[in-house]
């Protein structure tokens, strides 16, 4: 029974994980869960300024719905609800990105670790809503050390900046829906200082001040773009690292750092393992006990 569910259903059991895992993570999902118990009369925000922000942005939400209903019935002048429902819009990302950045922010968040060949292969993963495709990583967020190139220091230390300058991240960031920077193959880190960098990178004390950095950002109120001076923190993005192989050998450093997270068939396998053993031998001693009995009744009556 272990062996078969193992073996049919391994991809899509880590792909639940992956995504269990990593969308728990996102400041945006928090933000839905506490909107919800709102309107469901529960509120779960004890803080009386955050409870006001997530009713404000509630009732926003219902004046955004209430336009869009009166452009449906055509009711009213065209134009000038159009124009409604954009500020409104516009409003209701500056409240999102208040509460993100006051409340959204999860301090000492864990780098995860996926452990298997089967993890890379979902992280890459192609998900379809209507004719969209999508991934769960963008090519641009992903560093595979099993590539020479990226087992340099200077490389690595490269690409976590443009990775923190990638405007889709920051937009992303700024409203809660936390990019994910996908480390992959950490295992096959040759580098000695590239893994001290990785230790530094991942651990969530020393990532939020990797540097400074001049960066290039959109300013809705300015209506243009404007070169700032940012310092590349990575407290809104998820970070997820995976292996090659399931039991790989990693510095005691980096696995302090990492939140390994294994799938329930790995972490309680020799439990079920004996739990579904015992179960069929009961079964198979049920079986021939129940042929005995059979076949000792046939040779009664056979006597008769």
């Amino acid at each position: 029974m272990v062996l078969a569910v193992g073996y049919f259903v391994p991809g899509e059991l880590s792909y639940s994980i992956l995504t269990t895992e990593t969308e728990r993570e996102k400041p945006l999902k928090q933000l839905e869960k506490n909107l919800k118990s709102i309107l469901n009369g529960n509120p779960v925000s004890s803080i009386p300024e955050k409870l006001k922000l997530e009713k404000a942005i509630i009732k926003i939400r219902k004046e955004i719905k209430q336009g869009e209903e009166k452009l449906v019935k055509g009711e009213g002048k065209k134009e000038e609800i159009w124009r409604n429902i954009i500020e409104h819009k516009k409003n209701e990302s500056l409240l999102i990105t208040n509460w993100v950045e006051k409340w959204g922010k999860k301090e000492n968040a864990p780098t995860l670790l996926f452990c298997g060949e089967e993890f890379n292969k979902q992280l890459m993963r192609e998900g379809k809503s209507g004719n969209h495709t999508w991934r769960a990583v963008k090519d641009y967020n992903i560093i595979d050390f099993g590539r020479a190139e990226n087992n340099k220091l200077e490389s690595f230390q490269k690409k976590i900046k443009e990775i923190y300058e990638w405007e889709e991240n920051h937009r992303k960031g700024k409203i809660g829906n936390s990019p994910i920077i996908w480390f992959k193959n950490i295992d096959k880190i040759t580098n000695s200082e590239l893994k001290k960098e990785l230790s530094k990178v991942v651990d969530p004390n020393q990532n939020t001040n990797l540097g400074k950095c001049q960066v290039e950002r959109f300013f809705f109120v300015l209506g243009k773009s404007k070169k700032v001076e940012e310092v590349i923190n990575l407290s809104n993005f998820i970070l997820v690292a995976t292996t090659s192989t399931t039991s790989p050998q990693l510095t005691k450093e980096l696995q302090d750092k990492l939140k390994h997270v294994e799938p329930f068939f790995d972490k309680y396998f020799w439990v079920i393992f004996l739990i579904s053993g015992g179960l069929e031998i009961i079964a198979f001693l049920l079986l021939i006990k129940s042929r005995k009995k059979s076949k000792n009744k046939s040779l009664r009556h056979l006597e008769y």
